[in-house]
């Protein structure tokens, strides 16, 4: 076996992530288990000194954002329902206001009793709840009963918010901004689906179906932003059940498989946006991908994969294979 496949088939085997991605063996990568899932950035060696204050804003963040952590900004205003936040706090509430206005209600951080009291995701007690729990739950949830007075967030209507579906992207814009001030050319950042290429990057997007790569990627651009969204990472009982939950239903997306969008140097607004199209109808979604000019790789459910007429500006595909009708039974 020749060194490119095994180190391809060492990539894919050794990251579990939404994307599986190899890069030039110039970059060192360090790896910490942050914001609930592996974290991993890689540098030029004679930048090492720079892991710790990257990783540290990782940390931050989570810190300030997280709904499992109690003493976090975020959980303390879910208990109190009005609360003087930070700056970053601040931030990120206003761009999921803005993108939840965007979207039509898509998406909106206001499902976080849904995602964190009745599925009970990211916990070991995760559930399927009844349609009635759903529904009592559902008619809370509305961006519009998040309130700004200064720096003070009010929760009207006894609202959660849940930061998860852009916290990993705004978090990897932070640091991709710390690195450019620090005159960094090439690094990568990965926080889960969401990464960052500060430089050129060879990608394979993850089978959604089954094992191993359907698509085999490189970027065209530096800095090129990518978020993944699919239903097979996180999921009660089986797929049909995955943390992809609708805003409008309580119940999670049946559509796609598995979303890629593609922009340059933005991460939190992909992110958010990847989150919202993987809820939607497929005609809407492509439709309002369209409008934005990403790039963008879907794969739904019945096995079928949609490239964006744009998708060259982003990425070379280098090769794709088809999905095995078998795999789309399990």
């Amino acid at each position: 076996m020749n060194t490119n496949k095994m180190k391809k088939i060492f990539t894919i085997l050794s990251i579990s992530l939404l994307i599986n991605f190899g890069f030039s063996e110039e970059l060192i990568t360090r790896t910490k288990f942050i914001m609930g899932t592996y974290i991993s950035i890689k540098l030029t060696k004679d930048k090492e000194d720079l892991f710790t204050p990257a990783f540290q804003i990782f940390k931050d963040l989570d810190d300030k954002l997280s709904i499992y952590k109690e003493n976090s900004e975020i959980s303390e205003l879910n208990r109190a329902k009005k609360k003087e936040l930070s700056k970053d706090s601040l931030v990120i509430i206003k761009k999921s206001i803005q993108i939840s206005k965007e979207t039509k209600g898509f998406f909106d951080i206001t499902v976080g009793k849904l995602t964190k009291d009745v599925y009970r995701f990211e916990t070991l007690d995760k559930k399927l709840p009844e349609d009635e729990e759903i529904l009592k739950n559902l008619k809370q949830i509305s961006y519009k009963n998040i309130q700004i007075n200064g720096n003070t967030v009010i929760l009207k209507n006894d609202v959660k918010i849940d930061l998860g579906g852009i916290g990993k992207g705004f978090t990897v814009d932070k640091v991709a901004d710390f690195l450019i001030k620090q005159g960094i050319k090439k690094a990568v950042i990965s926080a889960s689906g969401d990464i960052r290429c500060l430089d050129i990057c060879h990608l394979y997007i993850k089978n959604p179906f089954g094992e191993g790569w359907i698509i085999d990627l490189k970027t065209k651009n530096k800095n090129t932003s990518i978020s993944t969204s699919g239903n097979y990472e996180r999921f009660i009982k089986s797929k049909t059940y995955n943390h992809l939950i609708n805003p409008k239903t309580g119940k999670s997306e049946q559509n796609f498989a598995s979303i890629t969008l593609f922009s340059i140097g933005n991460n939190t607004d992909i992110d958010a946006y990847a989150t919202a199209v993987s809820v939607m109808p497929v005609d809407l979604a492509i439709q309002f991908l369209n409008k934005k000019r990403f790039g963008f790789i879907l794969i739904l459910n019945s096995g079928q994969m949609i490239f964006s007429k744009n998708i060259n500006d982003f990425v070379f595909v280098n090769d794709y294979k088809m999905i095995n009708q078998s795999e789309l039974l399990q």
